[in-house]
């Protein structure tokens, strides 16, 4: 709340809630190139939390004949 609270009142976000993490998991025993490696992302939970608010909000914000732009 608190976070949300100071986005009201300064409209700006804070730059942490862009942090994101990779993580690479093999997908052989052995890996020796990139593609042997499957990437995982790891966001902020607040960036999800912000990420699931605006998915449900997105259907009374943008038309569904817009929607193919997002």
């Amino acid at each position: 709340m608190h976070f949300l609270s100071e986005f009201h009142w300064n409209e700006k976000l804070s730059k942490d809630i862009n942090s994101t993490f990779i993580a690479l998991l093999p997908k052989i025993e052995s890996p020796q190139r990139l593609n042997d490696f499957r990437p995982i992302f790891l966001v902020n939970r607040l960036y999800k939390v912000l990420a699931n608010i605006l998915h449900n909000v997105m259907a009374s914000v943008i038309s569904e004949s817009q929607s193919a732009f997002i």
